[in-house]
């Protein structure tokens, strides 16, 4: 019998990348997910959508637990569309405070209710830490539409785009282990690379081909520890 796998995420694991040429986002037919559940023979319930954030994953929770109690795990990958911000409001007024999508005191209120009900639908919940944002790709993707001087006021850097994601993959991590609930480390497939520019799609922030390619690669050992697949392979420990 295959092992059963729900997930509620974005467009991360709903395997979106950014094609030049037609110029607009696509769902990447080997993305790290289906390339996953092709090797290791997964029937995998994926209610993942694209900008999705913490609160509207839990909006919709009641849609998802009937999978989420008929599956083995239910992996949770968010927080790339919870820190984010209105780039075009941020940049008219740079000076003024500004807020994410989700400030990251409630981004960790609803990342543990998230994992809370997944427990109380029968499930067992399963973290999976977002992928880092290629920073200075990304100044360049949100600028086509936003007044650039008026950005760069705001952020200083584009070295603190990458900085603000980091601290939502520690809410991530500390939510986790506060819940003693198992990480799958995806963010790690990115950082031990030299240069992101192989592996991520024009606008920074989604993979590309090659990136899903390597996400898989990174995950799957860890996954077969998971399932009990694979003794040898590693899950991150949640810390």
């Amino acid at each position: 019998m295959s092992e059963k796998l729900c997930i509620i995420g974005d467009s991360i694991t709903g395997g979106v990348v950014y094609k030049d040429l037609p110029g607009r986002y696509v769902k990447c037919k080997d993305s790290f997910v289906n390339l996953l559940a092709s090797a290791l023979g997964l029937d995998v319930h994926n209610h993942s959508r694209f900008g999705c954030t913490s609160t509207a994953a839990l909006e919709r929770m009641e849609r998802y637990e009937r999978d989420i109690a008929g599956c083995d795990y239910t992996i949770v990958m968010l927080g790339g569309n919870d820190c984010d911000f209105d780039w075009q409001r941020v940049a008219a007024d740079p000076e003024a405070e500004q807020q994410c999508n989700t400030p990251i005191g409630r981004f960790r209120e609803n990342y543990a209710e998230l994992l809370d009900r997944i427990a109380a639908a029968g499930g067992r919940a399963v973290a999976m830490n977002p992928i880092p944002v290629f920073g200075r790709r990304y100044y360049s993707w949100i600028t086509r539409q936003a007044d650039a001087e008026g950005v760069m006021r705001f952020l200083g850097s584009t070295d603190s785009i990458e900085h603000w994601n980091e601290m939502y993959n520690i809410a991530v991590m500390q939510v986790a282990s506060e819940k003693n609930v198992p990480v799958l480390d995806a963010r790690s497939t990115f950082l031990f690379r030299r240069g992101f520019d192989p592996y991520f799609s024009t606008d920074g922030i989604h993979p590309s081909v090659e990136g899903h390619r390597k996400l898989y690669e990174f995950l799957l050992p860890q996954l077969k520890r998971l399932l009990g697949l694979d003794a040898r392979a590693e899950v991150c420990p949640a810390s």
